[in-house]
């Protein structure tokens, strides 16, 4: 198992599946056994309900072909106090794994397409992005080779919805060239996870993204 202590990792609580919805929290490892691991407590918290609760725990692991998310199914065992070695006490999740580390791809829940009329935009460090695809976990966009970007990058992003500035911190998990898509070699692509954004631009990315949805339907609608 590749966890250990001050890894980043994404907590799935609970998904929707006949509306393709995934409920994500983050967190970090404070220490990591074979089949238990302490989890900081999330903000907003993860709620007590939720004890002998079945999750999923997510993370990056690096491999030949770059970042790559693992996961593994868990259940909550207990909410504990926690000693960190500052001496501080913090609240903390126990989990205790109930399946095999995975590949696991959060994108591919609630991916929708935006088109020119879905009102978005989005850039990173400033520079335009065309987005190709969408969900709650990332996006997949295009852009001018001009800007570097490399995989495992943290970059500071912006989503403009509705005519309204979002801001918000994500990582680059892959990247690759136009000509691989059989497109102009001046284009590049990369595959971008959302890392931290709080619940304000949560709540407006599924918003958009039910909007998106409903476009088709909209359209058959006018027509």
């Amino acid at each position: 198992m590749d966890l250990k202590p001050g890894l980043s990792v994404r907590i799935i609580t609970d998904l929707d599946v006949p509306r393709e919805i995934i409920f994500v929290k983050s967190s970090i490892v404070y220490d990591a056994k074979e089949w238990n691991v302490i989890l900081a407590q999330t903000d907003p918290p993860i709620v007590k309900s939720m004890l002998h609760k079945g999750i999923v725990v997510t993370y990056l692991v690096e491999r030949n072909e770059g970042m790559v998310r693992h996961g593994f199914s868990a259940r909550i065992v207990a909410f504990i106090d926690y000693a960190l070695e500052s001496g501080e006490m913090v609240n903390a999740l126990v989990v205790e794994r109930t399946g095999e580390e995975r590949v696991y791809d959060i994108r591919m829940f609630y991916r929708v397409g935006p088109t020119n009329q879905s009102n978005l935009s989005m850039t990173i460090h400033g520079t335009p992005m065309s987005v190709l695809d969408l969900s709650l976990g990332g996006a997949k966009v295009s852009y001018d080779k001009s800007l570097k970007l490399e995989p495992n990058a943290v970059v500071n992003a912006s989503m403009e919805m509705n005519g309204k500035s979002f801001a918000f911190v994500a990582r680059i998990l892959r990247t690759w060239d136009g000509e691989s898509e059989g497109l102009s070699p001046n284009l590049r692509f990369a595959s971008v996870e959302f890392t931290n954004m709080d619940n304000t631009v949560e709540h407006a990315l599924l918003q958009k993204i039910r909007d998106i949805e409903r476009e088709p339907l909209q359209k058959e609608r006018i027509s």
